[in-house]
């Protein structure tokens, strides 16, 4: 059985992108004009700007996982995981889509600590999903497989959450410092 597809958690650093995100929150209150400043309630001004660039929770939602199709391999695929054209028959792709909720560069990015072992699935259209290479002998071994990937999944997914946390307290301090400096009184 072959798990396939691109790594998760293993793209850009995550503190970069959070970083980057939290500089664009300050440039977007940075661009409002004076008076639309002077005219809004701080607080009110500053949830607005907050709500539209923290990073929301993000979770998977395992129990509405679903098989999206099954497939026999294409040629290169038999080719790349060393399947006989004889025994192509047995074998075949099996695709699951686990719902998730959230912010998807949770997935993508790497957090702060990360294993060295990366789960494999792409992130699409509001789902992960997951693709295996297997023959039929292998078949009563792919949900247990699954549930090691699920575990490894939300492991990981963790750390990426209390990164965000973070950055959504960060993001706070660094909108009303932004604020202050920019209407000259303090946050």
């Amino acid at each position: 059985m072959f798990l396939v597809g691109p790594q998760l958690f293993s793209g850009e650093e995550l503190a970069a992108h959070l970083e980057a995100r939290k500089a664009e929150a300050v440039a977007a209150l940075g661009a409002l004009a004076p008076g639309e400043v002077a005219a809004r309630d701080r607080g009110a001004l500053l949830r607005e700007i907050h709500e539209r660039f923290a990073v929301p929770a993000t979770s998977m939602r395992v129990e509405s996982a679903h098989f999206t199709g099954e497939r026999p391999l294409t040629a290169d695929e038999r080719e790349a995981i060393g399947v006989a054209e004889a025994d192509a028959a047995s074998f075949k792709a099996v695709t699951i889509a686990i719902p998730y909720a959230g912010d998807p560069h949770l997935f993508t990015c790497r957090p702060a600590i990360y294993s060295a072992h990366q789960p494999q699935a792409e992130p699409r259209d509001g789902a992960l999903h997951v693709t295996y290479f297997l023959s039929e002998a292998e078949e009563f071994q792919l949900e247990a497989n699954f549930k090691r990937l699920i575990a490894l999944i939300e492991r990981t997914l963790e750390v990426t959450q209390w990164q965000a946390m973070g950055y959504n307290q960060d993001l706070m301090d660094a909108l009303s410092a932004a604020l202050a400096e920019r209407t000259g009184a303090g946050a």
